[in-house]
C-alpha cells in the first residue's frame, strides 16, 4: 500500500494536513490485536464491542493514526473525526482503488458467488496479477478491509458481495463500483430480510446501478426474476446459461469420468467443446458458463477459461469430498439456502452410481414466513432422490417429515456421537454421505466425526473422487 496519512486525511474530509502527508500507511486495521507498527487502526462499534475503546491498544502497537467517529482523548497520534467509521473505511477503500487504477469485478448471488470468484481469480491469472477477498470477507467491513489489501501491481480485483436484508447492495456497490458486474443467480436465500425471490432479484440487480461507465453485466439467464430484474437497469447484459443453448455463454454437466472428474460442455462465441475438471454437477456447469462470459468482458478466451478452471482447488467445506474404503463423505457444510442445498442433493445422488446415498442435513437458515414451506419443499426433494437413510439437525424437522412423507427412515440428531451411532446401526459402509447445512448449525462437526470413524484417506475437493 502507498497511501499515505496526507490521502488519508484528503479521502475522509476534504484536507490535507502538509506535515503529516509523508507518513506512509502499511496497511488498515479494525482490529487492535493486528496492528503492527506504520498501520492505521479504524475503530468500528459491533453489537458487543466498541473498537474506540480499543485505539490506546493500537496506539501501543505503533499505529500511525486512527479513524473515530468521536474525539479521543489521550493519545498522541492523529485522530480522524468522522460521521461513521464503516463508511469511511469503505470510502477509504474506493479511493486507493482509484489511486491503483485497477479494474474491479464484482460477484454476487444467492449460490455460488465465492466459487465463481475463485474459478475467476484463476482464469484472469493466467494474463494478470489479481486480487481476491479472502473466502467470503465479503460485507461492509470485509469488502473493504479485502481491496485495501491489493496493490497497484495488481490490475485486477475480483470481489464478491454478500447481502442479506435490502440497502445491503447498495452500500457494498457504492464502494466496488464495479467494470463488471457479475449476477451468478437468485434463489430463495436471506427471505428474512429480502422478501421473496422477486426481492432477491431486485437486491442483487441494484448492483448493475453502480457500474462504471461502459461497464459490462454478466447475468444468468435462467433465473426469470433475475433477468427481469437487470434487464431494467441495463440495455444488453451478457448473459450465460445451463438451460438455453442459444445464450452467449452455455455449458452443461455431462457427467463424470472413471476418475470420478466431471466432464463439462462450454460453449462460447469463442468455441464449443468439451473438457474435464476437478470438480463436478449441474452447479458447476453455471459458474463454469459465467466465468466464461466475465472472464470475455476481460480479454480472456475460452480456452484461457478451460485452462484456468482446471487448477481450481475449492475450499473444503465446498462439496469436498473424502473417500474412505469403499464411502465417500461430501462436506457441503460452509452454507445452505433452499438453492444450493437442492443443487448438492441432486448432485450427490448422481454420483451414487448404484450406491446407497445418505443424507446429514440441517436447517436453512434466515427464511422468514417462508421457512416452512421451504422445508417441506426440501422433504419432497429427499424423497424424490430416495436416500437410504436422512440424518437430521434442527427445529424445521417436522416440516421436512411433511414433505417426505414415508420416502426415507428420518433420524434427528443434535450432536456428532448420537449420529455415529446411528451410522453404526445403519451398516452402509459404500454410501455416499453428503453433509450439509446452514453455517450456524456447524454441521462440519457431523463430517469430521464420519471421516474419523471410517479413517478417511486425503482429500479431493470440489465433486472428484
Amino acid at each position: 500500500m502507498r497511501l499515505t496519512l496526507g490521502d488519508v486525511q484528503h479521502c475522509l474530509t476534504g484536507l490535507t494536513e502538509a506535515c503529516r502527508e509523508c507518513a506512509v500507511i502499511n496497511a488498515v486495521r479494525t482490529d487492535s490485536r493486528a496492528v503492527e507498527p506504520g498501520d492505521l487502526f479504524i475503530c468500528i462499534e459491533g453489537w458487543n464491542f466498541d473498537g474506540h475503546e480499543f485505539a490506546p491498544q493500537a496506539e501501543a502497537r505503533g499505529a500511525v493514526a486512527v479513524v473515530a467517529s468521536r474525539p479521543l482523548v489521550g493519545l498522541s497520534i492523529p485522530v480522524i473525526v468522522v460521521r461513521d467509521t464503516v463508511r469511511a473505511l469503505g470510502r477509504l477503500a474506493s479511493c486507493w482503488r482509484d489511486l491503483c487504477g485497477a479494474k474491479l469485478v464484482a460477484v454476487t448471488g444467492t449460490a455460488g458467488k465465492t466459487t465463481v470468484k475463485e474459478m475467476l481469480a484463476a482464469v484472469l491469472s493466467r494474463k494478470f496479477p489479481v486480487a481476491r477477498n479472502y473466502r467470503n470477507l465479503n460485507n461492509q467491513i470485509g469488502l473493504p478491509l479485502s481491496m485495501l489489501k491489493a496493490d497497484d501491481t495488481q490490475p485486477v480485483w475480483v470481489m464478491e458481495l454478500g447481502i442479506s436484508v435490502k440497502g445491503d447492495m447498495e452500500e457494498l456497490a457504492v464502494i466496488a463500483s464495479p467494470d463488471v458486474a457479475v449476477i451468478t443467480n437468485a434463489g430463495p436465500g436471506h427471505l428474512e430480510g429480502l422478501g421473496d425471490v422477486t426481492g432477491v432479484a431486485r437486491a442483487k440487480s441494484s448492483l448493475l446501478k453502480y457500474l462504471r461507465q461502459d461497464g459490462t453485466a454478466v447475468i444468468s439467464q435462467d433465473y426469470p426474476e433475475l433477468w427481469e430484474a437487470a434487464a431494467a437497469l441495463v440495455s444488453a447484459p451478457a448473459g450465460f446459461s445451463t438451460r438455453d443453448e442459444s445464450a452467449p455463454y452455455y455449458a452443461v454437466a455431462l457427467g463424470t469420468d472413471d476418475d470420478g472428474r466431471g466432464r463439462f460442455r462450454l460453449r462460447t462465441p469463442d468455441g464449443d467443446g468439451e473438457f474435464t475438471a476437478p470438480f463436478c454437477g449441474e452447479h458447476y456447469a453455471e459458474n463454469v458458463a459465467c466465468v466464461a462470459a466475465a472472464a470475455k468482458a476481460l480479454g480472456l478466451s475460452r480456452d484461457d477459461v478451460v485452462a484456468g478452471v482446471q487448477t481450481v482447488e475449492p475450499d473444503c467445506q465446498r462439496f469436498c469430498c473424502r473417500t474412505s474404503g469403499s464411502a465417500l463423505v461430501i462436506d457441503d457444510t460452509y452454507n445452505a439456502n433452499p438453492l444450493s442445498m437442492g443443487r448438492s442433493i441432486r448432485t450427490a445422488a448422481t454420483m451414487t452410481k448404484g450406491r446407497p446415498l445418505v443424507l446429514v442435513l440441517g436447517d436453512m437458515r434466515e427464511l422468514g414466513g417462508q421457512a416452512q414451506e421451504r422445508h417441506e419443499e426440501l422433504g419432497r426433494l429427499i424423497r424424490e432422490v430416495a436416500p437410504l437413510a436422512v440424518f437430521y439437525k434442527g427445529g424445521h424437522l417436522d416440516d421436512v417429515a411433511r414433505g417426505l412423507e414415508d420416502g426415507a427412515p428420518l433420524t434427528s440428531i443434535e450432536e456428532p456421537e448420537a449420529f455415529m451411532a446411528a451410522w453404526r446401526a445403519l451398516e452402509a459402509p459404500d454410501a455416499v454421505v453428503l453433509v450439509k447445512g446452514s453455517r450456524s448449525l456447524k454441521m462440519e462437526a457431523f463430517a469430521a466425526a464420519l471421516c474419523r470413524e471410517l479413517q478417511d484417506g486425503p482429500a479431493t475437493k470440489g465433486g472428484a473422487r
